[in-house]
């Protein structure tokens, strides 16, 4: 098993708490976690594609798990700046091009990258898990209602039992993964008692006037090898919206996940193994000689 590192750079002026295996070379992925969850759903996929010498990056969020938090959460906690915070991290592990797994706002951050002129170039394929370019309002709703708002519970047996409950459509598991992914996604308070592990502020910048997101014109724009995930019960990811994806992407790689919704938990080793593969099958100095042959 290769040795994971836990480091914490300085980007853009708050530290970011970034898992890293391999972190000296080999082939990067990055791996970027979902609104309010931490990179802890990615130890097992960081640990299998570190056995086949990839240099994995797996970070928190800004406000999210060990990281730091904003200090001016209006501002901060939004979608230009956790773009750039991405591309100041591949910089800070000199990092020319990665492949990017995201699932559910990962995913967005990997689609706003990929599609950019400016580091298009930087991602070399990329997984989206359960997100496609528009979220269904009754399922943006849904998750805006509980992060905006994150319970406090007297007992860690308490907070343990909502969460599971809150995380049911991620899929069955066992209880150790239980354990992990729960003991991760805790804190505790002055007060002593528990609650979600991330900055309460991460939805400052949301307004329920806002228009809704609309990234069909960026989605069309890639040109990257990609893959999408999906839970066959997510309300983000809709069987409709997979279709108008196939559509504007007709390579596009499509896997179906019976049994949960949003989003597929990469804790389940066949769930991961269809990641590595195409990973694998994209290697980015085939693709760099592809690129240098087509010019």
């Amino acid at each position: 098993m290769s040795q994971m590192l836990e480091q914490y750079p300085v980007i853009n002026g708050r530290e970011i708490h970034v898992r890293a295996w391999n972190p000296e070379g080999g082939e990067t992925v990055i791996c970027w976690h979902g609104l309010a969850r931490n990179g802890i759903d990615f130890m097992a996929l960081g640990e299998d594609l570190a056995a086949k010498g990839y240099r994995v990056l797996v970070p928190d969020t800004l406000g999210r798990g060990l990281s730091e938090w904003a200090q001016d959460p209006a501002q901060e906690y939004n979608y230009a700046n956790y773009v750039d915070l991405a591309v100041k991290l591949m910089d800070f592990y000199c990092c020319d091009r990665a492949h990017w797994v995201g699932t559910s706002m990962g995913g967005i951050i990997g689609m706003l990258l990929a599609s950019n002129p400016t580091h298009e170039s930087r991602i070399s394929s990329l997984i989206l898990n359960d997100v496609g370019p528009e979220v269904p309002a009754d399922a943006l709703k849904r998750i805006v209602n509980y992060v905006k708002t994150p319970m406090t519970f007297k007992r860690y047996s308490e907070i343990y039992q909502y969460l599971q409950t809150l995380y049911h459509p991620f899929g069955s598991h066992t209880t150790e993964q239980w354990q992990t992914m729960i003991g991760a996604s805790v804190r505790r308070l002055d007060n002593g008692a528990y609650t979600t592990h991330y900055d309460p502020r991460i939805l400052d910048a949301y307004s329920e006037t806002s228009p809704p997101m609309n990234l069909w014109r960026q989605f069309g724009k890639l040109k990257q090898p990609l893959m999408l995930m999906h839970g066959l019960h997510s309300d983000v990811l809709t069987k409709d919206i997979v279709k108008h994806m196939r559509e504007a992407q007709p390579t596009m790689s499509v896997n179906y996940y019976l049994g949960c919704g949003h989003a597929p938990n990469l804790f389940f080793k066949s769930y991961r193994h269809d990641v590595t593969h195409f990973i694998d099958l994209h290697p980015i100095i085939g693709m760099q000689e592809e690129q240098r042959d087509a010019g």
